[in-house]
Parts: structure tokens; sequence; C-alpha cells
């Protein structure tokens, strides 16, 4: 009695098709897990906003309804004793003082990475200023239009929250991958790299009122004086149109 054997290989054609099948699967599917991943990088990212934000507002809740200067220290001036130093370094910054407020975010002198300071997205590059030696490096800055700081005679305490004409409008907080204290339209006009654009094109933001938001960091600048998301106590509002107009190749 014999038996049939119907089994038999793979010829080399249909080989190479499955092949071909898979690579184009892949090709179609590595993309997709890629947005997917950034995506999840930027809700971590937004949340980390958001903590920051309302820590910066619990803050102003403590202190007479009012935040600290980006920078404070190093004068005789300042009129409210700033928050505990991590060591001698000449001066230290907002971040200090608003770390009590918020979870995870004690880190200590000059140290990126961690949970709530550094998007995952974009690690922050520090950059070498002797007058934030003592500060941790960070990917979240402080509207430097609203919080111009103190050095050496100025008051500590900036604007007060009653000042906000329109706070779900008004820029608090903004992505940055300068490690430095603060954060201005002006950086799109000098170097476009140093504004948050690597969430898709997207940079998260936290304004006045608590709320936090992703957008492109050229909309933050509005044709109307009345509509722009910054402050205009130190660049007028002409030099933040001649920023976003500099950068909008760069942002698009």
């Amino acid at each position: 009695m014999t038996y049939r054997n119907d089994r038999r290989a793979f010829t080399l054609i249909e080989l190479l098709v499955v092949i071909a099948i898979i690579a184009i699967l892949a090709a179609i599917l590595f993309p997709v897990f890629a947005q997917a991943r950034e995506k999840a990088r930027a809700t971590a990212c937004l949340s980390n906003s958001k903590q920051i934000t309302l820590g910066i507002l619990m803050y102003m809740q403590d202190n007479d309804e009012a935040m600290c200067g980006e920078r404070m220290g190093g004068g005789t001036g300042c009129v409210w004793p700033p928050p505990p130093r991590p060591n001698s370094g000449i001066v230290w910054t907002w971040r200090f003082a608003v770390m009590p407020y918020i979870k995870n975010g004690a880190l200590g002198n000059n140290q990126g990475g961690g949970t709530l300071w550094a998007c995952p997205s974009m690690q922050p590059t520090w950059a070498e200023y002797k007058e934030v030696d003592d500060d941790p490096t960070a990917s979240y800055g402080i509207a430097e239009d609203t919080f111009w700081g103190c050095y050496g005679d100025f008051g500590v305490h900036t604007y007060a929250m009653a000042a906000i004409d329109k706070p779900a409008q008004t820029i608090i907080i903004g992505e940055t991958r300068w490690s430095g204290p603060p954060i201005n339209s002006q950086f799109l006009n000098w170097d476009y790299a140093w504004m948050g654009f690597w969430h898709s094109g997207m940079g998260n933001w936290g304004f006045w009122d608590g709320h936090v938001k992703a957008m492109k960091a050229v909309q933050t600048v509005k044709d109307a004086e009345a509509d722009c998301m910054w402050t205009h106590n130190i660049y007028s509002h002409a030099a933040h149109i001649t920023a976003r107009d500099n950068a909008m190749q760069e942002y698009r």
C-alpha cells in the first residue's frame, strides 16, 4: 500500500512574495507606532506642563497672589527672601519657589532627566551661564515678559494675578530646549530650535487660568495686540510680530 505525500516546500517566488508583504506591512506600521509613541510622550509632557502651571498658581495663592521673578538672589534689593538654595550658587530661579507645590519636582543642582522637569521627547540642553548655575536643567521656562527677574535692585514679586486681563489667553510657561529660567517670543527670532516644536510641530503651553494647550509656537503671536498670548512689558508687539514672521518657515 502506498501513501501520497501532498506536502511541498515553498518555492523561491512564494518566499520572496511573503517577505515583500511583511516588508510592506512593516513600512506601514512602523510610522504608526512612532506616531503613537510620540503622542504618548506629548501627553506626558502636557501633564508636566499642567503640574508646573498649577504649582505656580498655588505659589501665588500663598504669596499675595503674586509670582516671584524668573531669577532671584544676588543683591540687596530683593524684598522677599528667596527659597533655600541647593548650594552656594550666585543666582537661583523661580523653579525652586514652586518645587514644594509639585509632585516629583525636587531635582538637584544642574540635573536633567527626571519625571517632571524634562520633556520626554526633547531633553533640555543646559546653557553654561554662571547666573543660572544654581538651577536644575529643565524643559519649561516661565514667560519673561511677565516675570522679569530680580537682578539685585528690583523687587522679587512681579505681576499679581489680578493684573492679567485675559488669564485664559496669556502664557505663563512654555517648552524650550534652553534650560535657562525664561522664555519669550524672541526665541522665535533668535533661533527656532529653542522653542518647543518637537511634538509633531507642536509645543505645550501653560496659561494663567491653569489650563494647558498644545499648539505651534508661531500661533502664540497674533496680528492684533489684544489677542497676543504674550504680555508686552519688555518687547513691543511689533517685536513679537517680527520674531514670528522671521520664524514662519521653520515652524510651519
